[in-house]
């Protein structure tokens, strides 16, 4: 009995499994409140990138910023987004293909085109979207 009780509390207390590495995304993110940078500066990078006119520019702003950070095989998770995060997952498409709707290109490498939802872009960037968001705290 006592080694089920063990067996049980050891199941019970086990950290859930990380989601697999997915090798068609990647994901960008800049932590604002707890950037392991600097957590000030990262959100007033943060604020003056909103004033960029592209996705492109945006995304480019974003990568200056401290802390910034890109990670293949890793998306997003529904908590980073501001004022925790500025978090966009990037899917990797053929560049031959036609864009898939609701999709904008950022980049093309070779023949992989890095494209990004549009509903994502919004979630963090009122200047991308024409939506007015919360300024970062």
């Amino acid at each position: 009995m006592g080694l089920v009780m063990v067996g049980l509390l050891v199941g019970c207390n086990s950290v859930p499994a990380k989601p697999p590495k997915r090798p068609d995304t990647v994901r960008y993110r800049l932590l604002l409140r707890e950037n392991p940078v600097n957590p000030r500066e990262a959100s007033h990078c943060f604020a003056q990138c909103q004033s960029t006119t592209t996705p492109k520019a945006y995304v480019e702003c974003l990568s200056q910023c401290p802390g910034f950070e890109t990670t293949d095989g890793e998306y997003c998770s529904k908590t980073e987004v501001p004022p925790v995060a500025a978090c966009l997952t990037v899917r990797k498409v053929p560049a031959g293909k036609e864009t898939p709707p609701g999709m904008i290109v950022l980049a093309v490498i070779g023949q992989v085109a890095l494209v990004v939802g549009a509903a994502s872009l919004c979630s963090i960037s009122s200047s991308q979207c024409g939506m007015q968001l919360p300024p970062p705290q």
